[in-house]
């Protein structure tokens, strides 16, 4: 727009730009799992979790990964997904997609080995803490709102009014 000289349509859709920008920050490239020595970080959209290793109950890895940890459930945002059929062990997949589905060897797939996803890594980070004798008598989960991401989203959201009043 500010190329084509309309530098007043370019004001008007900056803050729409700006606040879609937040919002696939937030909810798509901010949220993620970690795993350290002590325990689990869970970030997600607009709150933070410390999560050591001996307040955690049971995790359930399945589309998402859950945390039960001091009576509450938390569920990341940005945990690895499932694997796909050709992630979880073809070899030669373009070999096997030339190919029609009924050409396959029925024993074709077993034979393959299978590879180790990012989500048997969560749980064998947790089994392993569990194993070492990790204990949750003083131990504590800790959640946190981030300031600057719901600042810069309250920002991006009044200027949209501020622009959609005038």
């Amino acid at each position: 727009m500010l190329i084509a000289g309309d530098v007043s349509a370019a004001v008007r859709a900056a803050p729409w730009l700006v606040l879609l920008s937040w919002f696939v920050y937030a909810s798509q490239w901010r949220p993620c799992l970690r795993v350290d020595g002590f325990g689990f970080e869970v970030i997600n959209g607009l709150r933070d979790h410390r999560i050591p290793f001996g307040t955690v109950k049971d995790i359930e890895v399945r589309y998402t990964t859950a945390i039960w940890a001091a009576g509450k459930k938390y569920v990341s945002w940005g945990a690895p997904s499932p694997p796909s059929a050709f992630g979880s062990g073809f070899q030669n997949e373009v070999n096997l997609k030339s190919r029609p589905f009924a050409a396959l060897p029925s024993n074709e797939r077993i034979s393959q080995p299978e590879g180790r996803t990012g989500r048997d890594d969560i749980v064998a980070a947790w089994q392993d803490a569990r194993s070492a004798g990790f204990t949750s008598t003083h131990e504590t989960v800790v959640s946190k709102w981030n300031a600057p991401v719901i600042v810069v989203g309250l920002l991006a959201i009044g200027s949209v009014i501020a622009t959609a009043l005038t």
